[in-house]
């Protein structure tokens, strides 16, 4: 089915929250104690001009683990029990909160984080559906504060200039764009105990979904959804092998010449293009993104997001080239036994989230509420072709 092209929740406003102060870091609370929002809080402490303040889990003894794991370099202070997520949202020295509790709770914590003022960070998905993605902008935008969905790819400078060449026309006009992202949930992923069976956020599309959903952005920045064809397999309730084509409407043809037919190389107007993607939970994929333009392609290498290289294939005259780009991941401050591979590679995030506070800002222009709304579409579509829902 056709997808209305989505617009602004509402006009954007000025910071309502005063920024912190320049003469020292910015303070993070971290909102629960599980593997990723250690290797988030890891990565805060490491990042120049950030700091762990604040530390809560339900459980106290994984908030006392984990201040005491950060307190190499600073000590955080640890709210642990029932009321420890509120402790955190309501203590002064909290300057942006960052939510990493599992998907299902989300919407929860990040709107009792905006409503107690906070600039806020969510882990992706921001919500596992478009209306309480949808309900969260519009409340950031209504109140000035600031809030950025977790999709930690887009802040990779790797991913910053494929944009920019796209945008400069390096490759032509980009047509196609094919990716995968799989991992084996065989074995070590018991059922139903991982957050991948949870029948309200499980699956492959809400887990790494995200991921593929964005690089249509990326390729096709202020085009429309216009539609979006899925199919897919289900386990134990929830999907676990997906492919999914995502068609992109722009403004105009995208060659200028009006006529409708899109074959030239810029011009007037935002050109479409196609988004083809697969997720599946049968193994581990190459994870490689190709983005295909009309002169040549893009190729971002694996693991794609966690972007680090990529090569500009073009041909001119018969002969062919190659440029490889690398952006080799930041120093980790010493930091080992990372939980997920890429990690220290939440510096980006961490840094550009900062750089939005400073200016005062009330959301990311690299990823911006908008882009959340408009990635929230697709998987909740996708999911309800899939598991046939109306």
């Amino acid at each position: 089915p056709r997808l209305r092209p989505l617009r602004r929740c509402l006009s954007l406003s000025s910071s309502s929250v005063p920024s912190p102060p320049p003469d020292r870091p910015i303070r993070w609370g971290i909102v629960s104690a599980g593997l990723i929002s250690t290797d988030y809080a890891r990565a805060v402490a490491s990042t120049p001009g950030h700091e762990v303040g604040v530390v809560a889990a339900r459980c106290p003894d994984r908030a006392g683990a984990l201040a005491g794991l950060l307190g190499v370099h600073h000590c955080p202070k640890a709210y642990g029990g029932s009321d420890a997520y509120s402790a955190l949202l309501s203590d002064p020295s909290v300057d942006v909160v960052y939510v990493g509790t599992v998907a299902e709770h989300h919407l929860d914590v990040a709107r009792a984080s905006l409503a107690a003022g906070k600039p806020t960070v969510v882990e992706k998905p921001l919500t596992v559906g478009l209306a309480g993605t949808v309900e969260l902008a519009a409340a950031a935008r209504r109140d000035g504060i600031f809030l950025m969905e977790g999709l930690w790819t887009r802040c990779f400078p790797a991913m910053a200039a494929v944009g920019e060449l796209l945008r400069s026309g390096a490759i032509g006009r980009c047509a196609v764009v094919q990716a995968d992202f799989g991992w084996s949930t065989r074995g070590a992923v018991p059922v139903p105990g991982h957050r991948v069976w949870h029948p309200e956020s499980g699956g492959l599309v809400l887990d790494v979904g995200m991921y593929m959903a964005a690089l249509g952005q990326v390729a096709f920045p202020g085009a429309a959804v216009e539609r979006v064809q899925a199919m897919g397999r289900t386990r134990h309730g929830v999907d676990h092998t997906v492919g999914a084509t995502v068609l992109y409407s722009g403004d105009g043809d995208g060659d200028g010449d009006g006529d409708g037919d899109g074959d030239g190389d810029g011009g007037e107007g935002r050109p479409g293009g196609m988004l083809q993607f697969y997720v599946t939970g049968e193994g581990d994929t190459e994870e490689r993104v190709v983005f295909q333009g009309t002169h040549g392609r893009i190729v971002l290498d694996p693991p794609a997001h966690v972007p680090t290289s990529f090569r500009v294939l073009t041909s001119e005259g018969g002969a062919r080239r190659e440029d490889v780009h690398e952006f080799p991941l930041p120093a980790d401050g010493g930091l080992s036994g990372w939980n997920y591979p890429g990690s220290a590679g939440f510096r980006y995030q961490i840094e550009e989230g900062g750089r939005c506070l400073r200016e005062g800002r009330t959301e990311c222009p690299r990823y911006t509420l908008d882009d959340s709304v408009q990635v929230a579409a697709v998987p909740e579509e996708i999911l309800n072709q899939v598991h046939g829902r109306t």
